[in-house]
């Protein structure tokens, strides 16, 4: 009886252990990428879903090969979840400061394929105003994502709904609802 107790224990533990292993390496639908300048990167790291994917933007990246390690780590990715330090007509990512005229680097042709991808940015002052909202919209043409971000919200701590979309969006919510 001992022996089979202990088959049986075993035999639990290996199935328990190749689920973890399993759901751990299980790709996800959203990845994050966060400026390393982003205030209470900690916090957000420590309140990410399990299975979210993280990308770190340092100071040597730009965002167009931010955006290219965030589609290469996950390549079913449908949301990529931005958080970077903006303000009304600019956000900063790796210590650069992007603007509408400074996007017009990114190429459509190598996010082509990813035109199906949502990219939220988690800001409450870009799509209030009209400079802020053709920063979104030139970063949507020139790279085919749907990008979305919050024109109500008044700081980061309230509840982020994105209501502001260069295309419909079928989820309207944050990642952390």
């Amino acid at each position: 009886m001992k022996n089979f107790f202990s088959r049986k224990t075993s035999l639990s533990f290996m199935l328990f252990f190749s689920m973890a292993i399993g759901i751990s390496m299980a790709q996800t639908d959203d990845v994050v990428i966060m400026d390393s300048s982003f205030p209470n990167s900690g916090g957000l790291i420590a309140s990410l879903p399990i299975n979210v994917g993280l990308v770190e933007a340092n100071t040597t990246a730009t965002l167009s090969q931010t955006l290219k390690q965030a589609l290469t780590k996950n390549p079913d990715v449908k949301s990529i979840h931005l958080f970077v330090p903006t303000g009304e007509k600019s956000f900063t990512l790796g210590g650069q400061i992007y603007t509408a005229d400074t996007l017009q680097q990114l190429s459509s042709e190598v996010f082509q394929a990813n035109s199906d991808v949502t990219l939220f940015v988690y800001s409450c002052s870009l799509a209030k105003n009209n400079d802020g909202k053709a920063l979104l919209e030139t970063m949507a043409s020139n790279t085919g994502f749907n990008v979305a971000s919050s024109a109500t919200c008044d700081n980061l701590n309230e509840a982020i709904v994105f209501d502001f979309s260069i295309r419909p969006l079928t989820i309207t919510s944050n990642l952390f609802e």
